[in-house]
């Protein structure tokens, strides 16, 4: 995948989840003469070139005020000696604001001295998110944080590591509005359940019960690696801005903050050792998006560079991240988290954002090698998976075939690669997914009982039906996200993704909290993808 030349104009000069395909007509437009592509139903898009890069255009109006209310809700029991001081940041949608200094906070009307820094900005040069600090009086129960206003300054930032318990945990919690969250793309395509109620989209409920599967019960099994899996902090991220409800955010919290304590690095600044046991040469424990999503959050700078680092590790594991064939070693939850690992790192860096792009650059192109070229004889050009052998996934089946659930995984880090990087990448990306979905909603389902496969063979090879229940979720994100990419064009796909939402509604499972870890972090975006 070659990167198009600055300023050079691509067949997807602009678009997104809604655009065109390659094949269709090219859109004219752009942002500054730049190739961009939108990949998130939010108003995020993503302008080719290297992240960080980019300026404002000097003729662009500015953007209208937009007000938030921030919920104050101070811990039950209140921490002893707690700081007035509240730290918390503001995720933005990319173009939202160019200008940190632009939030006014204010209380009962009246404005509020405030700290402000932008954590990370998008390719365009706009920023992410920004940190803010205040000292509301006593009592307050709201902000209103103003974006487009200039704001008056005169505090002066401290380490978030000041302001938090020994659990990482503020003495008040700053609770940002679920609708307000979901639009600015903090965690890719989302919509906030309360949107869902008494739709047939609302079927993540009894799946991803946030209080049965939160912190105290992920600690009773943490002393096993198993219950650490697909990134818990990340689930409840998304968790958060699915119900807009505390009790994800404070998990998150609490175990981001176990998870970044539990890191040994070695002289170089790489993780040698994880937190979770006997998982230190695992790559499918190293997480750097919770770590990225916490800082921008937060702006807890401990957490930015534990991302860097978790990234410099998933290096080490995953040097080749091309499947060669035959049992090499290779499964979409390695190669999907070994994208996440870089492409977060990307995000969020000072200083190596350049490094982890080019690493997630040879990740994303190793991967469309193989689904474009593996098995010998898969001659689908229209509907492919991430075919290798079931002894490279270390599964007894003996065939050539591909995991449906796992690859929810791997798409995600593609989606999120792509939206980082537009321009003919985006495309491709695009193309991928596209035929991804295809597959599975053609040959992913057993045909007697609906169920989405557990092992999904290509060619002759025989397919595993979820005995378990447990993955009708990402199989209709997957289908879902197809649907979307391909302009909502195909009605047999969309037909499919709400024949098992359906099915994760009657019959869905999570029987423990691995269970729970997997089914929630990616599929609950499936909604968003089909609005």
């Amino acid at each position: 995948m070659k990167a198009p030349a600055a300023g050079a104009r691509t067949p997807l000069e602009e678009g997104g989840l809604d655009a065109p395909t390659r094949s269709a007509a090219p859109v004219r437009g752009g942002v500054v003469g730049r190739a961009c592509v939108l990949l998130t139903v939010s108003i995020v898009t993503a302008c080719a070139g290297r992240p960080g890069a980019g300026a404002e255009s000097p003729s662009a109006a500015p953007a209208p005020a937009v007000s938030i209310t921030v919920e104050l809700s101070p811990r039950v029991p209140r921490a002893p000696r707690a700081p007035r001081r509240l730290n918390f940041a503001v995720p933005l949608a990319q173009g939202s604001l160019r200008d940190e200094h632009a939030l006014r906070v204010s209380a009962q009307g009246q404005e509020l001295p405030a700290a402000r820094r932008g954590l990370a900005r998008y390719p365009d040069g706009s920023w992410r998110s920004v940190q803010l600090q205040v000292e509301p009086a006593p009592g307050t129960t709201q902000l209103e944080v103003t974006l487009g206003q200039v704001g008056q300054g005169g505090v002066e930032l401290l380490p978030v590591s000041a302001l938090v318990d020994e659990q990482g945990l503020p003495a008040v919690w700053a609770l940002l509005p679920a609708a307000h969250l979901a639009q600015s793309g903090l965690v890719g395509p989302m919509v906030p359940r309360a949107q869902l109620l008494g739709t047939a989209l609302d079927a993540w409920a009894n799946v991803c019960d946030y209080q049965r599967f939160g912190t105290e019960v992920f600690l009773e099994g943490a002393a096993r690696r198993e219950v650490w899996l697909f990134d818990r902090v990340t689930a409840m991220v998304r968790g958060h801005v699915f119900t807009g409800a505390l009790a994800p955010l404070e998990a998150a919290a609490r175990e981001v903050e176990l998870y970044r304590a539990g890191l040994t690095l070695d002289a170089e600044g790489v993780v040698s050792a994880l937190a979770v046991p006997g998982a230190s040469e695992d790559l499918k424990y190293h997480y750097s998006q919770g770590l990225a999503l916490h800082y921008l959050l937060t702006g807890d700078d401990r957490h930015r560079e534990a991302a860097e680092a978790i990234a410099r590790r998933a290096a080490r594991l995953w040097d080749s991240p091309g499947y060669a064939g035959g049992d090499d070693f290779w499964t979409e939850r390695h190669a999907g988290f070994g994208l996440l690992a870089f492409e977060w790192a990307a995000v969020v860096s000072d200083d190596e954002a350049e490094r982890f792009s080019q690493l997630a650059d040879a990740a994303a192109t190793a991967y469309l090698q193989l689904q474009d070229s593996y098995p010998p004889g898969y001659a689908d050009r229209e509907a492919r998976c991430f075919a290798h052998s079931a002894t490279a996934h270390s599964e007894p089946y003996g065939h050539d075939g591909c995991s449906p659930w796992m690859s929810a995984i791997l798409a995600e880090a593609l989606l999120t690669y792509a939206t980082r990087v537009g321009g003919e990448r985006a495309l491709l990306v695009r193309e991928s997914l596209i035929k991804l979905g295809r597959s599975i909603a053609r040959d992913g389902r057993d045909p007697l009982t609906g169920r989405p496969y557990y092992w999904m063979g290509v060619g002759a090879g025989r397919s595993q039906p979820d005995e378990t229940d447990e993955h009708w979720g990402e199989a209709a994100y997957l289908v879902a996200l197809a649907w979307r990419l391909d302009g909502k064009r195909d009605a047999g796909l969309r037909q499919q993704a709400t024949q098992l939402i359906d099915g994760l509604r009657a019959r869905g499972f999570a029987g423990h909290v691995r269970s729970f870890n997997w089914q929630c972090r990616t599929a609950v975006a499936t909604p968003a993808l089909l609005l």
